[in-house]
């Protein structure tokens, strides 16, 4: 009994310090105190350490030799090649939505941008980071492709390539959302397929310029 008590804690603290780490409570580069998690999460360090060494297995954290754990800072390169990775995946759970979604989901959705109107408050800035990773968890969850929603959870490349924040303004992106929702409206699967790759491989092609930027900074 102790060891399904033991796995069911930490399964608990793998799933808090995931949200935490989501939420910006801990930012790229930032060290890890353990001493500070027990605290915070009320629990001894066994399986806070579980919980780090298989997030680190993840790579949401790297573990440097005699220093401990740090959230694991993507570049922007590998930033740009998440964003390759979403554009197939989200493209493909879009055209699924299209062609299956059903009525109540599809609502769900469409309500999801419906208070923003721009140009967006300071507050709405940060309420539309939220709104964005709502929309594209729900575009995978309502494809109704079981093997989809598997990748998106296990890898966790939502919280990954959020990291940095939004890399595009709303200005252009909240537009594009609503076409792609305007596309699943008229369940146009083909439609909403290209849309939502190019709103990725957009952030990508920003992400790889602001990569070259830093490299020639760095010269």
């Amino acid at each position: 009994m102790p060891k399904i008590e033991n796995q069911v804690l930490f399964e608990l603290v793998y799933e808090k310090i995931k949200y935490m780490i989501d939420e910006g409570v801990f930012k790229p580069g930032e060290k890890i105190n353990k001493g500070e998690l027990v605290k915070i999460l009320g629990v001894s360090q066994t399986p806070i350490n579980e919980a780090l060494n298989k997030l680190t297995g993840e790579k949401f954290f790297e573990q440097r030799n005699r220093q401990g754990f740090f959230i694991r800072q993507y570049s922007y390169l590998e930033l740009s090649h998440l964003f390759e990775l979403r554009a197939s995946i989200e493209g493909m759970a879009a055209r699924l939505c299209a062609e299956q979604i059903k009525d109540d989901e599809l609502e769900q959705i469409t309500k999801i941008f419906d208070s923003y109107c721009l140009p967006l408050s300071e507050q709405g800035r940060i309420d539309y980071l939220h709104a964005d990773k709502l929309f594209h968890e729900n575009l995978v969850k309502f494809s109704g492709n079981s093997f989809l929603v598997e990748i998106f959870i296990s890898s966790g490349y939502l919280t990954k390539s959020n990291q940095k924040g939004l890399l595009r303004p709303a200005e252009e992106t909240l537009p594009e959302h609503k076409m792609i929702i305007e596309a699943l409206k008229k369940r146009d699967a083909h439609m909403a397929q290209e849309l939502t790759i190019l709103h990725f491989l957009k952030t990508r092609d920003r992400l790889r310029e602001l990569y070259n930027y830093s490299q020639v900074v760095e010269q």
